[in-house]
């Protein structure tokens, strides 16, 4: 299938930033369809979304009744697809639009939604909502809403290993999805990733289907990002961090020795994150199965319940110190179910309030303002938002706690930061569109985002980011990084903590690794000297 004379003058309609790359991925795209699915594996924020819209464009220049679907499974899925939606309204070439995501379960009658199915060119819908729709529609109604589909796109595809990465089958939705192209219905998927992890790229590519072609440009960087690692040093914090890493150890060598040597203590953590716990307590028959390991019996059921319930809680407990408040850390574990596990820690832990620290008041440094139970994240990030303020930079900060997200926030205001403003999931659709168009106009300077507040926007009007976490998921960073091209990029970093080990991850993956490459230079101009020198002590003698 061509592109269409038609779509090049369709196009100088729109209101898009028209960069060359978009444009020949939809060639690509279309050059492959309808005979391949595909896999769009580019760079975050290079605008993956408008590809796949004006690739519905083309299609439907050829084909007016086309009809397309677009999903996604991440966190924020609802979120995402009401984004795609209103980017779609603004392009105006694509009519009858349809968004269905009630996550009530209220709302719309099944023969509301099927008209609507029905009636719709492009319907935006989480996979959870499109799957019960389809089954439900189709066992009540006797009406098979995905019959006649000309392309499929999964958002974030990134997200069909997520099960399969913990040890837990797939998700149930994308298999039903998968199956029934299996069985007759021949529609291409158009998966859209973002991950830099080539492994994982051909993971994803396999499970969408041998007939899936891989479509990756990760070459794409438009504008050079300046990444420094900034080191944090706390005593207290180190000590507290190794105790419960030490904590640790016990919880996973039992779930090693009933699972299997070989699992890895990073696996087990994500085990424990991936609902380990609830899918033990409802296995009553034995052998039971936890993904693809075997429970032989009850006793090992309890041994294992037990486990993950400490892990999780030391995990977890670990996450807050390093990435929530002091507050929010010393509530968890002093909550009367976690008092016994946490008791060897407890007093220890209570130093963290006794530290004081003084912050800078915005017009007059000088003044400054004395806290207690302020993280040395948060401390060091002020003291970078004020140096960068000055010079009249734009400031995004990203953390994973609304907790924490909150606290800088009302910080910065006491503090007299001008225009400061925060964005999490709980944030309007309508707060979001004014905020950040604030942010674009210059009459916001400092904007704090959650992951859920942050996904899936340009960025780029952004001068500095400023991680105050380290995901866990790496690819999370990147695309935070890559939403925000061509600025000075700040990961704040505590010494000897579990930190250190993820932050030489992401050095290695985005290929940034200053020192590295500082010591790789000086090498280089030793040794030019050296050859230097016995140049001229040959030309001597």
């Amino acid at each position: 299938m061509d592109i269409p004379v038609e779509f090049e003058n369709k196009i100088e309609e729109l209101t898009i930033e028209k960069r060359d790359y978009q444009l020949a991925a939809v060639k690509e795209i279309m050059e492959a369809l309808p005979d391949n699915s595909i896999l769009l594996n580019y760079p975050y924020g290079t605008g993956k979304t408008i590809v796949a819209l004006l690739s519905f464009l083309a299609v439907k220049i050829h084909k007016p009744n086309a009809k397309f679907i677009f999903t996604s499974a991440r966190e924020a899925a609802g979120l995402r697809c009401r984004q795609a939606l209103e980017m779609g309204k603004k392009f105006g070439y694509i009519e009858n639009l349809g968004y269905l995501y009630d996550p009530t379960g209220k709302g719309l009658s099944l023969r509301q939604k099927s008209k609507m199915y029905e009636a719709s060119t492009v319907i935006f819908s989480p996979i959870t909502s499109l799957m019960n729709d389809y089954f439900e529609i189709k066992t009540k109604l006797r009406i098979n809403i995905l019959e006649n589909i000309d392309i499929c796109v999964i958002d974030e595809a990134t997200d069909i290993l997520a099960r399969d990465m913990s040890g837990f089958r797939q998700s149930k939705y994308f298999e039903g999805l998968f199956k029934l192209r299996e069985k007759g219905y021949k529609f291409p998927i158009l998966g859209l990733s973002g991950t830099r992890d080539k492994q994982r790229a051909s993971a994803i590519l396999r499970l969408l289907g041998k007939d899936t072609l891989m479509m990756q440009r990760l070459d794409l960087s438009p504008y050079e990002t300046v990444t420094k690692i900034h080191k944090i040093r706390r005593e207290d914090y180190i000590k507290i961090d190794q105790q419960i890493s030490t904590q640790l150890t016990k919880p996973i060598e039992i779930i090693q020795k009933a699972l299997g040597e070989k699992l890895s203590r990073l696996e087990i953590i994500k085990m424990s994150y991936s609902g380990a716990l609830e899918k033990l307590e409802r296995i009553n028959q034995f052998p039971g199965k936890l993904g693809k390991y075997q429970i032989k019996d009850e006793e090992t059921k309890s041994e294992l319940i037990l486990a993950f319930r400490r892990l999780f809680k030391f995990s977890h407990s670990r996450l807050l110190l390093l990435e929530s408040t002091p507050g929010e850390f010393l509530k968890y574990i002093e909550k009367d179910d976690n008092k016994d596990i946490f008791k060897s820690i407890i007093e220890h832990s209570k130093e963290l309030i006794t530290y004081r620290v003084d912050l800078p008041k915005y017009e007059n440094p000088e003044e400054k303002v004395t806290r207690a139970l302020v993280h040395p994240k948060v401390y060091t990030a002020i003291d970078i938002i004020h140096e960068h303020l000055f010079r009249g930079a734009k400031v995004l900060i990203f953390t994973r706690y609304l907790a924490l997200g909150n606290y800088l926030h009302r910080l910065l205001h006491n503090l007299g930061f001008p225009e400061v403003k925060y964005l999490s999931g709980q944030s309007t659709e309508d707060n979001r569109r004014i905020t950040l168009k604030n942010f674009d106009e210059g009459n916001v300077n400092v904007l704090i985002f959650t992951p859920l507040g942050g996904r899936g926007l340009n960025l780029e009007a952004a001068d500095v980011v400023i991680h105050l976490d380290i995901t866990t998921n790496i690819d999370d960073m990147i695309q935070r990084r890559e939403r925000a091209r061509g600025c000075i990029e700040y990961v704040l970093v505590l010494e000897e903590t579990s930190e250190e080990g993820k932050i030489k991850d992401y050095k290695k993956l985005i290929e940034e690794d200053d020192d590295e490459e500082g010591e790789k230079q000086d090498g280089e101009e030793e040794q030019l000297e050296g050859e230097e020198e016995s140049s001229e002590n040959v030309q001597e003698s």
